[in-house]
């Protein structure tokens, strides 16, 4: 009996996959999808291109593989779109955060009576707005340093030193210096 049953159950798995001779096989042309490296994406109001994870206004230099070459200047873009930009450096509810960006020596170049005074900056003033995504410029200035300016006349120097990824702004001057 125990023949039986498993000469049947190789005969039904014979069957079973057995495929006939007419059978023809459909082929279906599958779309390859473009891979999708550069995104827009909305971030308190702004539109910000984020490519790779990074921020790219300005163009940021990338090396072949794509990373960027110049992670100060990247350091400094994101500063810029993250606080600048939005407002979120004039709130004191982000100043915990502002202020980590900064060695405590650069916090004390943009300290007056009043506070602080973000419009070294930000460029903004009662008659300006100030830099902006679309208005925003930034190039080297010396070894460590960066010129920001806008169309408008306003130009701030900026010094971002430390170890790759625990950059610091550690100066910040309104006139050239040495960077």
């Amino acid at each position: 009996m125990k023949k039986i049953l498993f000469v049947a159950a190789i005969v039904a798995l014979l069957m079973g996959t057995a495929v006939d001779g007419s059978a023809k096989v459909k082929k279906r042309q599958v779309k390859k999808a473009k891979a999708q490296t550069t995104k827009t994406v909305k971030s308190n109001g702004q539109d910000m291109k984020v490519d790779q994870g990074m921020y790219t206004a300005g163009e940021a230099n990338r090396l072949e593989n794509g990373d960027v070459s110049d992670l100060e200047m990247a350091f400094l873009q994101n500063f810029y779109h993250q606080y600048v930009f939005n407002g979120n450096i004039y709130n004191g509810a982000h100043f915990p955060y502002v202020k980590t960006k900064f060695a405590p020596a650069a916090l004390e170049q943009i300290t007056d009576a009043e506070g602080y005074d973000w419009s070294k900056i930000t460029g903004r003033t009662d008659d300006s707005e100030g830099v902006t995504p679309q208005d925003f410029n930034i190039k080297r200035y010396g070894k460590n340093g960066f010129e920001v300016s806008d169309s408008k006349g306003f130009k701030c120097y900026i010094k971002v030193e430390g170890a790759d990824g625990a950059y610091k702004i550690t100066q910040v001057s309104s006139t050239p210096v040495d960077m």
